[in-house]
């Protein structure tokens, strides 16, 4: 376990060793969850994707993904031509 110092800007130096572990580079965008309870502060890196790309990352569509993936482990699939597959679009 790596600690670090509070300075007295407030900044924190995140070591380089962590840095490199979760590929943190300078720009970086963190968020900070904190709670009070536990007296913890969480960091977690921001990402930010095009509005119209975000069904694919709903509860909704992961779960749907998630059935998808099984049923393929499980061997569920079905072989479809080029035919096949312009006839679904009509």
């Amino acid at each position: 376990m790596e600690t670090v110092t509070v300075h007295g800007s407030g900044r924190l130096t995140v070591p380089a060793s962590v840095r490199k572990q979760l590929g943190l580079t300078e720009g970086t965008e963190l968020e900070i969850e904190v709670d009070i309870e536990q007296e913890t502060l969480i960091l977690r890196r921001v990402v930010y994707l095009r509005l119209e790309d975000a069904w694919a990352y709903t509860p909704k569509h992961r779960e749907l993904l998630k059935k998808a993936h099984l049923d393929s482990k499980e061997g569920h699939v079905k072989k479809l031509s080029e035919e096949d597959l312009e006839s679904l679009g009509s």
